[in-house]
């Protein structure tokens, strides 16, 4: 359970969208822009916040922005119409921490809460040591286990947070962004599943989701002996993460853009759209089996 801000101008709208955060028994507290939504901010101990883009006096553009700079411990999440996907891609790249096309609502919203919620972890025991390292690498080569994805994504959330180069939504965009690249490289590449063939993103890495089809890959050769490789490197310029999977990869040339309107509305690519956005730089070699995500600190 999360304490929500909904930021929505239309009443029936939030009525809809109040019902279906309830559903998963998140506490919602609802302003109709994002002016109020800052004053909320201001009185109250929050989550997260579910922003409309289109909105009078202060936009949810404009919401993200100003939370940067004054909230940037809390992540935000956007919900966008057709028609506004320009200003979506532009949120995404100024801090928001993920997005829900108004026609998925009832599918997706409540999934990212969990998704973007769930990268953040902390173990107060190592704060201190943590905070001493300089420069840390991490090598580890994994099996196609949904169980290891979000227990790698926080312990490296923890050692971010630890050596102090990340904080606040840029962490959690990090760990979202290392969350989906994990998940691609096990499903995607190594298992050769696409999107319609498994469940969803939440329910893989948070319930340990399967199927038939996917108990059938990881016992049925070649799928079964292929395995995930993970470089992992803090250090105070940059976090450089290095995936790479067993799979034949994919053309490179055909990588979505983030800035095109219909990526922010495909299911398929919406992995990549927020992969691209979170991390400063994103590099495939050649035959698409290895990516790597490279955050700056300190700029």
């Amino acid at each position: 359970m999360a304490k929500v801000l909904l930021v929505e101008d239309s009443p029936t709208q939030a009525v809809k969208m109040r019902m279906i955060l309830q559903a998963d028994d998140h506490e919602v507290r609802h302003v109709p822009n994002g002016r109020v939504a800052l004053e909320a901010l201001a009185e109250d101990s929050l989550d997260i916040v579910v922003t409309d883009l289109e909105m009078p006096e202060m936009n949810g553009l404009e919401l993200v922005e100003a939370m940067v700079l004054d909230y940037q411990h809390i992540p935000a999440i956007l919900v966008t119409a057709r028609g506004s996907e320009h200003l979506a891609a532009e949120a995404l790249q100024k801090g928001a921490a993920g997005y829900v096309p108004k026609d998925h609502l009832d599918k997706q919203l409540n999934d990212t809460i969990t998704n973007v919620l769930g990268v953040i972890r902390s173990d107060a025991s190592y704060a201190k040591l943590i905070s001493k390292l300089k420069r840390n690498v991490f090598v580890f080569e994994l099996d196609n286990d949904s169980e290891l994805i979000s227990p790698m994504v926080g312990l490296l959330m923890q050692v971010v947070s630890g050596m102090d180069l990340l904080g606040g939504s840029d962490m959690v965009r990090l760990g979202v962004a290392i969350e989906h690249a994990l998940l691609n490289a096990m499903y995607r590449g190594n298992l050769e599943l696409g999107p319609d063939q498994t469940p969803v993103h939440r329910a893989i890495v948070y319930d340990d989701a399967t199927n038939d089809l996917i108990q059938e890959r990881k016992s049925q050769l070649p799928y079964c002996d292929r395995t995930v490789y993970v470089e992992a490197t803090a250090s105070e310029n940059e976090i450089r993460i290095l995936i790479r999977d067993c799979g034949p990869g994919f053309d490179t040339t055909t990588m979505l853009d983030a800035a095109h309107q219909d990526d922010l509305d495909s299911e398929s690519g919406r992995g990549l759209v927020l992969m691209k956005n979170f991390a400063d730089e994103l590099v495939f070699n050649d035959c698409g089996n290895e990516v790597t995500l490279v955050k700056r600190c300190g700029v």
